[in-house]
């Protein structure tokens, strides 16, 4: 993942309220094998806010 893409799902991610986050958090949570990383949690992120074809419209992909 760029830091433009990166950037971008952070901000998308700051969009959704404290409640939502961390249900979202419970989900990878749940669905994460041991030692799951920041960069494991940015690509279920990516997955879960279906982001790509946003990043494809802007040119990030």
């Amino acid at each position: 993942m760029t830091q433009a893409q990166i950037d971008d799902l952070l901000i998308e991610w700051n969009l959704y309220t404290k409640n939502q986050q961390a249900l979202i958090f419970q989900e990878f949570q749940a669905n994460c094998e041991q030692n799951c990383s920041d960069d494991d949690f940015l690509a279920f992120l990516r997955q879960k806010l279906q982001i790509d074809g946003y990043w494809k419209k802007v040119g990030i992909i």
